[in-house]
């Protein structure tokens, strides 16, 4: 009988089982990275939202000595939080709103809780800012911080 080299039948049901094997351990592989890519790039949008708040807000605690930290309810009896400050700038956070506004702007979103206080510590002036950010099932962001307002200045001659 006469040697015939080629691919027999038993291999080829070895090749289409292996192939069969690495394109399923693909595929979980896949579905396991890209249900996770959600969670991933959920906090990253949230630690902006914060730094966005963080950035108009620095700017105005630095540049006052004064804060007036409140918390108010309007006509329809919705309960909101206002950081009023003496150059006019008003930072507001409407509980159930989900946003923090600065006169009127939206400057940060998917703001779950806010809290603020104001209080005076020596001759320094405190607000005391707890942020979290996420959806409700799920706080990605969660932050307290106590900013102090200018407390220095420079005396011309």
């Amino acid at each position: 009988m006469k040697s015939e080299k080629g691919i027999t039948l038993i291999i080829l049901g070895i090749y289409v089982v292996v192939f069969s094997i690495v394109i399923a351990l693909l595929a979980s592989l896949s579905s396991y990275i890209y249900n996770n890519l959600g969670g991933i790039s959920d906090s990253s949008i949230d630690a902006v939202e914060f730094n966005k708040f963080n950035m108009y807000f620095v700017e105005d605690v630095k540049t006052n000595k004064q804060a007036l930290v409140r918390k108010l309810a309007d006509d329809n009896n919705r309960e909101f939080i206002q950081i009023a400050f003496p150059d006019g700038d008003v930072y507001t956070y409407t509980i159930g709103d989900d946003s923090i506004y600065k006169n009127n702007q939206k400057i940060a979103k998917d703001i779950s809780d806010f809290n603020a206080e104001g209080f005076l510590k020596g001759d320094k002036m405190y607000i005391e800012v707890s942020i979290k950010i996420g959806t409700d099932e799920e706080t990605n962001y969660n932050k307290t911080i106590d900013y102090v307002l200018k407390y220095w200045w420079f005396e011309r001659r």
